[in-house]
């Protein structure tokens, strides 16, 4: 009560703190301390500490411990309404005018008398506990709810007499800590000191403290209220994640989520001037607001918006939000906005339909728009820029073309997809670019519609005679694919009736009013026959709805590849790198030697202790306790690092396993490549297609793959290049199976190929590894295909890239997903097909 005690002080929340936020459990634990103080006769309780400092002799700002302060304030307002009404009495005559002196100042002169400040809309509600009637106070507001938590239980429950109470507030104490902001105490660092575990503040939180902390009071209010305020309500509580996707534009490198805040403070030491970056975060932030709101252009363009938000990827929204506002800025036309919108809903769908990963999309979205800039010229168009931008990118970046999209779309499980990715695909078969619209995702979400199995999940005998033979393969594999997919409102009607009943019956296929269902209708039957149809017919809608985009556009020069750490996939190597991206910050260098040595530098200051061990582990080649050789450099006292010869992907490696002992993201390494060389050299393959050329082509292939799995630890080691197209390593199992490496010149592809020459074994052992799926592609670390092939003795699964292989001028990127195919599936599958019994 000292603290609280004078006749003229003020206590300032400033605009830059947070909302009152104490929740209900947090008040009942403060008031059961208070009973505890009087039924224990305890002298004190501690309840923490204040830091404030003196703005003028009679105002203190208060920077940490505001909420203790408005919670104690709101016990002694509950005290004193409590004595007012007459609820509760007092033996001291003078108790509610003591309390009503801690709250309010009578004597001043300016309109609002109370002496506590809480911030903007605590304010009203705080003032009305005090001066308004119970029907006028603010009853959404936390102050009063927890006034109310307070009030109820001093006059319901009576733990404690008035008395006793105001005696137990008396006995809390904290300790007061005094800032002298004039004699060099410096409020931010010491409210970041107090915070710096970050588990009470958001980063967003310590943004809006770090910006308007050190401001004049003046300016704090009106920073706040021109751009804060305005920013907050834009981003629609999403403020972190805004304010990350707004450093993503800027720097060109996405912040963890941990860093957000200091990579903010980076970004602002770098600029320099505090109210240009708001203006700017401003700009930004109603582009934010027009994304998650579906208002960015024309009502084509919003509906692309929304249905963006179907598929939930909100990893392009730092490319989404530059491109609105600069649409904003230049008047861009409404029917260019629709194509930007168009192609990037295209690119991500198809992308999502081959099971491409997400992770990839983190770095194109981040550096799109300035890639796009970078590379427009004044007569070029936006959208043909960035679709071109889009379409040159290669394997986990890639922008799927028809034939690899047709084959995700109509062989993946999308009834186990997540179900806003299964509204939007019904939603886009359904209607299409067609004016009279069924309201597919409203009424799946209120349950109207479901999705129905054509063939049912559960066979019939009267099914499975419609099927034939093969039924249980043929449900196998079409049962969870678009193409046995439909939608309904009479899903338990259905049920598993036969085909014939289901078209038939009253609301059946015959009367729906869902478009996807007059196809279907037409048939008399339903078996494979009629699902590869339906597979052709949804193919053709497919690739008019989401059509691979066309451009015309070509660059001047091509530009820089930013590659991260966790993309690489051996597209860096033989690639010269000029710079390198770690945390935000960019370095040039000329030689990958350079940026390991650099690297080994940063890592040694942000803990020297894991390089020490790797060192003395004698495991690391790069890092050693004393000098091995005169090529050794000194990092630290008994700290060597050696710059090998070695190749640029075992360089990738060795920082990617630093990078995991370190606990640092991979995404938060970046490499700006130089364009690859032209090769001036003679074509590899001739126009006739003559079959020398093509074996000769194959042998230096295999020569080439051969040599870089022996340099880089690969599989495929200890083989003589060969004239096929495939070359095969033992799986090292009882039953003499293979796994493959196969190359074409529109695909490429690593295999597990089951044949031991007997058709039924290979079989079982392909339906045991099937019953396993799930857990093998997630050793696996992605989707395979699963080919039982039931025409043939063999099965086979398989992972592959569509890629011109023999076009290519460097088949690096060929070899690395070929090396790392390999030595992924044969870790999986040699232990799960060594537990298959051999019956």
């Amino acid at each position: 009560m000292k603290f609280l005690d004078g006749s003229q002080k003020r206590f300032i929340i400033p605009v830059y703190q947070r909302n009152y936020d104490w929740k209900k459990e947090n008040c009942k634990q403060l008031f059961d301390d208070l009973v505890s103080v009087i039924k224990e006769e305890k002298e004190t309780h501690f309840f923490g500490s204040i830091v404030s400092y003196a703005h003028s002799r009679d105002e203190v700002v208060l920077i940490d411990g505001q909420q203790r302060i408005t919670t104690v304030s709101l016990i002694l307002i509950a005290i004193l309404n409590a004595l007012k009404s007459g609820t509760m009495k007092t033996d001291d005559d003078t108790l509610a005018l003591r309390i009503e002196d801690y709250l309010v100042d009578k004597y001043d002169k300016t309109e609002r008398k109370v002496r506590l400040k809480p911030f903007r809309d605590d304010c009203e509600a705080f003032d009305r506990l005090i001066y308004k009637d119970e029907k006028e106070y603010i009853p959404e507001s936390k102050v009063t709810i927890n006034y109310r938590y307070f009030y109820d239980r001093i006059v319901t429950y009576k733990e404690l007499s008035v008395d006793e109470l105001f005696h137990a507030v008396g006995c809390l104490e904290i300790i007061d800590i005094e800032l002298e902001p004039q004699h060099g105490d410096n409020p931010q660092l010491i409210f970041e000191s107090l915070n710096s575990t970050g588990l009470d503040l958001t980063e967003s939180d310590k943004i809006r403290n770090f910006v308007l902390m050190n401001l004049e009071p003046v300016v704090q209010e009106s920073y706040y209220d021109k751009y804060w305020n305005k920013i907050e309500r834009c981003s629609r509580d999403e403020l972190d994640g805004f304010v990350r996707n707004y450093l993503t534009i800027k720097q060109g490198v996405i912040p963890t989520l941990r860093g957000i805040y200091p990579a903010f403070k980076a970004y602002t030491k770098a600029q320099g001037n505090i109210e240009a970056i708001l203006q700017d975060m401003l700009v930004y932030a109603a582009a934010y607001q027009d994304v998650v709101t579906f208002n960015v252009g024309d009502e084509g363009a919003n509906e692309v918006a929304k249905r963006l938000d179907l598929l939930d990827m909100t990893v392009a929204y730092p490319f989404l939000m530059a491109f609105i506002a600069y649409a904003k800025e230049t008047g861009m036309d409404g029917k260019e906005i629709y194509k930007v919108f168009s192609c990037v809903e295209t690119f991500i769908f198809r992308r999502l339909m081959c099971d491409l990963p997400t992770n990839a999309l983190n770095k194109i979205f981040a550096t799109l728009h300035n890639s796009v800039l970078k590379n427009k010229r004044e007569a070029d168009s936006y959208s043909s820029v960035m679709i071109y931008l889009l379409e040159s990118r290669k394997l986990s970046s890639a922008f799927p073309k028809n034939e690899e999209f047709i084959n995700g779309f109509t062989t993946k499980n999308i009834y186990s997809m997540r179900a806003k990715n299964k509204e939007y695909i019904f939603e886009r078969l359904e209607n299409g670019s067609s004016k009279e619209k069924n309201d597919v995702v409203g009424n799946i979400e209120k349950g109207i519609l479901t999705i129905e199995h054509i063939m049912p999940q559960t066979l019939t005998t009267a099914w499975k005679k419609a099927l034939g033979e093969d039924w249980e393969a043929i449900q196998e594999r079409w049962l969870h694919t678009i193409s046995n997919l439909t939608l309904t409102g009479y899903n338990s009607n259905y049920s598993n009736r036969t085909f014939q009943e289901k078209k038939a019956m009253k609301n059946g296929f015959l009367d729906s009013g869902i478009r996807l269902n007059h196809f279907v209708a037409q048939f008399e039957k339903w078996d494979e026959e009629e699902l590869v149809l339906r597979k052709a017919k949804l193919s053709e809608m497919a690739l008019e709805i989401w059509e691979y985009p066309v451009t015309a556009f070509v660059p001047e020069q091509k530009e820089d590849d930013i590659v991260s750490l966790s993309e690489d996939n051996g597209i860096a190597t033989n690639r010269d790198i000029q710079y390198f991206i770690f945390r935000g910050e960019r370095q040039d260098v000329t030689t990958w030697a350079d940026m390991m040595w650099e690297m080994a530098n940063k890592l040694l200051a942000i803990n020297p202790a894991i390089l020490y061990q790797e060192a003395a582990g004698n495991k690391n080649v790069w890092f050693a306790t004393s000098a091995v050789s005169k090529n050794y450099r000194k990092l630290a006292e008994g700290l060597y690092y050696c710059p090998t010869s070695s190749s640029t992907w075992n360089k990738m490696s060795i920082l990617k396993n630093l990078f995991r002992l370190y606990g640092i993201e991979e995404d938060d390494l970046s490499f700006g490549l130089l364009p690859k060389k032209d090769d001036s050299g003679e074509p590899t393959t001739n126009d006739s297609g003559d079959t020398p050329a093509r074996y000769e082509m194959r042998k230096k292939f295999w020569t080439d793959f051969i040599q870089y799995c022996e340099e880089n630890d690969g599989l495929f080691v200890k083989i003589s290049p060969v004239t096929a197209n495939w070359i095969s390593k033992s799986l090292k199992t009882p039953y003499g199976i293979n796994i493959n490496a196969v190359v074409g010149f529109d695909y490429d592809r690593v295999e597990i190929y089951i044949d031991t020459k007997n058709k039924e074994f290979n079989k079982n052992l392909f339906d045991h590894l099937h019953d396993n799926k799930e857990t093998i592609e997630k050793e696996y670390g992605g989707a395979l295909i699963w080919e039982r092939l039931n025409d043939k003795r063999a099965c086979r699964i398989k992972d592959e890239i569509l890629l011109h292989t023999f076009e290519l001028d460097d088949w690096t990127e060929v070899f690395a997903f070929m090396k790392s195919a390999g030595l992924r599936m044969f870790n999986v599958f040699h232990k799960f097909i060594n537990e298959f019994p051999s019956k």
